[in-house]
């Protein structure tokens, strides 16, 4: 069931002059998208979850081939429905408050599976990174409606899903007809959802097969052995129970195994590398660790460092695995051995620890003067080792170590050897998950070469008129020191770089000033930024995306009156919040005000729905409802968004978003109205009536009529009604009369929602609801 607080938009305005500041604008954000993916070769809407967007905000795919295109006007600001955590937990985080835009995704055939980026940008600014994700097997989206598990009718299946509120569990049932292995696969994080799932799968006799959770931000991947004919139920929700509409997932179950390790995990490029395939039941379909050989492909084409691999067994395909492209020798450490001597250089091994907290060793003979690059590899496999490095010389002694490398739990080490003689390279693992075959690792050992990358902020925001520096990070590899040319092409309409920019020699950064001409339109584009460097005989290019966009000045400042002051309201009743609006730049239009995304201190359903200033009004009473169940223990808070309209220099019409200038406190208090009944285990069969006893409790200042209604949810439609029920300011009992349609859909436990409403001085509005459950039989 899903409901929401009945709010009233209300404004009290004055006029009087303008002022003249005010902050930067308040750029976009990616909430999420939803379904969030589809299939290769299709064509679906969608709903983007977008913060602080505006109706002309544009999205910008980067992959040029996928359409992801707006096809109507926004919905109004989301606030979280019931139900809410109090106590403890009601102190923490406030999910933002998104707009949906609807959309419409389109995915060609040719697109690989995986994640796609996409930013978004207005004249507000522009927006950092979001994902959609692309599949190539049959989709299906989560039936929200449903009260019971939802049924997978077939395998191989990807469910678009969400856990959309706290405590929601979301389930879903599927019959094996063979047995064999069964892979499933949870994709959230990756997608930039919050979701740390825990996802359990019971069969039909109530055994629990799967248990698995994500604590650590890396989606989920898992695996069992099924019974033919048997029926499993497949349940999942967040590690904390918590729940948004930002919580998006992509479910995969198919039948087929999961390869939890590859040996090697590599392949030289352009050969054909013979693989052994470590997973559950992947041979014979025991519920044991097996192995399995085949010759692969490595892909030849020049640049290519990952490939996806789809192994097919007596079972079905496996879940796919990203197998390494590499330009060394790979092989495979032999199980059991833990000292290995290693021979010609470079090299690449992929080895296992049999052991836990166990420690594999490597011999290798070097040079004086020899600079090596030396890196364990784990979770780029996919694997669970959190893998440390460790070289001691010809001497014993210990030359350098390495846990994590920046950005990685990988081990990365960069020596020079000092002398000539026999150097121990020690291997460990420190996430406590080594023991077996299926948790492996990748050593791989290749000279130190001269080269470099960079780094670039993913968006920037240039003002019209004004500049923007574009600072750009180096990373220099071995000896490399010389000069790198910077060219930046594809910026909006109006904005210039110069025409020779070079990072100099041996200097690790560098600003770019780009001018923003002051009659350029308000635009964005998704530019690249080049690096390129001459090193020996060889031209490299490094290549970096940015979307740039060029903005508006502010046009107003929302300040609270009293600043940050904290008023008691009392529960269930709509709080007039005085603000102040300065005009700037001589704007004297029309202003909406409505809830920012990412508010402080926001909790339990605190409410207001948009509303306009006329032209010139810079005194607002702004309404803000205040629910009956909000604790009276904690301060709620609330900030607001100034929209207004204005043309750019170009006569292009474009809105502007100013975010308010410090909070609107509140302060929960007793309650003027309470709706209550004492009706306990009520019962009705389908298509008959049921009146249900109602008590009003009100303050003495609450001196209005009220109006007792049904508040019917999406599954009671056309199945459950009630006509209202006006009260005198002086009854204190009322009856509601039901109705349940003949519809055997009804039958099982139906909750229903009573709200009372009364109107306080014909504008604020207080309301109280309470929740009645009839048990309805099927005739």
């Amino acid at each position: 069931m899903r409901r929401s607080a009945t709010i009233l938009a209300f404004a009290l305005i004055s006029v009087s002059g303008a002022a003249q500041s005010a902050l930067a604008q308040l750029a976009p954000e990616i909430g999420y998208v939803y379904p969030p993916g589809a299939r290769a070769g299709s064509t679906v809407e969608v709903r983007i979850g977008g913060y602080d967007w505006t109706p002309d905000t544009q999205v910008f795919v980067h992959d040029s081939r996928i359409k992801l295109e707006i096809a109507g006007p926004p919905g109004e600001v989301l606030v979280p429905p019931p139900p809410y955590w109090f106590g403890a937990k009601g102190r923490g985080y406030a999910w933002p408050l998104p707009r949906e835009y609807p959309a419409r995704l389109t995915i060609p055939a040719d697109v690989a599976p995986g994640n796609i980026r996409f930013q978004a940008a207005n004249a507000n600014g522009a927006s950092p990174v979001g994902f959609i994700a692309v599949g190539n097997t049959a989709e299906i989206d989560e039936d929200a409606s449903r009260k019971t598990p939802q049924l997978l009718a077939e395998l191989p299946v990807t469910v678009n899903g969400r856990i959309d509120r706290i405590e929601e569990v979301d389930r879903y049932e599927f019959v094996t007809p063979q047995a064999g292995p069964v892979s499933i696969e949870l994709v959230a994080r990756r997608l930039g959802s919050p979701l740390h799932g825990l996802l359990k799968v019971a069969d039909d006799q109530g055994k629990v097969v799967v248990d698995v959770v994500d604590t650590e931000g890396d989606d989920l991947a898992t695996s069992f052995i099924a019974r033919a004919g048997a029926k499993y139920t497949l349940s999942l929700h967040d590690l904390d129970f918590a729940g948004d509409r930002s919580y998006v997932y992509r479910l995969a179950i198919r039948r087929g195994p999961r390869v939890s390790a590859a040996y090697p995990a590599a392949g030289r490029r352009g050969t054909t590398q013979s693989i052994e395939f470590v997973g559950l039941g992947i041979s014979t379909g025991a519920n044991r660790i097996e192995t399995l050989t085949r010759e692969v492909p490595i892909p030849a084409a020049a640049g290519s460092y990952v490939f996806s691999y789809v192994l097919e067994t007596l079972f079905g395909p496996s879940l796919p695995i990203s197998l390494q492209v590499s330009d060394v020798l790979e092989t495979a450490e032999p199980a059991g051995v833990r000292e290995t001597t290693l021979g010609s250089l470079p090299c690449a091994v992929t080895g296992s620890l049999e052991s836990r907290f166990g420690t594999d060793r490597f011999a290798l003979q070097l040079k004086p003067g020899e600079q090596w690059r030396i890196e364990a590899q784990a979770r780029d496999l996919g694997s669970p080792l959190d893998p440390e490095l460790t070289l001691f010389g010809p001497d014993g002694k210990e030359i350098a170590s390495s846990d994590d490398a920046e950005g990685t739990t990988n081990a990365l080490l960069t020596v020079t050897s000092a002398a000539e003689g026999k150097y121990t390279l020690a291997l460990t693992d420190r996430s406590g998950k080594s023991g077996g075959r299926d948790a492996n690792y990748r050593l791989v050992i290749e000279p130190l070469r001269d080269d470099f990358s960079i780094t670039v902020p993913a968006q920037l925001s240039a003002p019209l008129g004004g500049a923007i520096k574009v600072p750009v990070k180096v990373a220099r590899q071995a000896g490399f020191k010389g000069p790198i040319q910077l060219l930046l092409a594809g910026l909006p309409a109006g904005v210039t770089a110069p025409a020779d920019w070079t990072i100099a020699e041996g200097k690790g950064e560098a600003t770019l000033d780009l001018a923003c001409a002051a009659d350029a339109p308000a635009a964005a584009a998704l530019a690249t930024l080049s690096a390129i460097a001459k090193i020996g005989d060889r031209t490299i290019t490094r290549a970096a995306p940015l979307l740039l966009a060029t903005t508006m000045k502010p046009r107003i400042k929302i300040t609270p009156e009293g600043l940050d002051d904290v008023r008691k309201v009392h529960r269930g009743s709509t709080f007039l919040a005085p603000l102040f609006i300065e005009r700037l730049e001589g704007y004297q239009g029309e202003v909406t005000l409505e809830m920012t995304a990412k508010q402080q201190r926001h909790r339990q359903g605190l409410a207001s729905r948009d509303f306009v200033v006329p032209p010139t009004g810079t005194r607002v009473e702004y309404p803000i409802f205040v629910p009956e169940w909000m604790e009276t223990t904690k301060t709620s808070r609330m900030i607001l968004n100034g929209v207004v309209k204005v043309p750019d220099p170009k006569g292009n019409v474009r809105t502007l978003v100013q975010r308010m200038e410090m909070r609107i406190g509140i302060l929960p208090e007793g309650a003027l109205l309470k709706i209550s009944s004492s009706a306990t285990e009520l019962s009705a069969a389908a298509g008959e009536e049921i009146r249900i006893p109602l008590t009003i409790s009100r303050a003495p200042e609450l001196k209005d009529p009220l109006v007792v209604e049904f508040v019917p949810d999406a599954s009671q439609a056309g199945l459950v009604a009630a006509e209202a029920v006006n009260l005198a300011p002086d009854q204190r009992e009322a009856v509601l009369a039901v109705r349940f349609a003949g519809d055997p859909q009804i039958a099982g436990d139906q909750p229903i929602v009573v709200r009372a409403t009364a109107r306080q001085d014909d504008v604020r509005r207080v309301v109280s609801e309470t929740t009645i459950v009839v048990s309805v039989r099927a005739k």
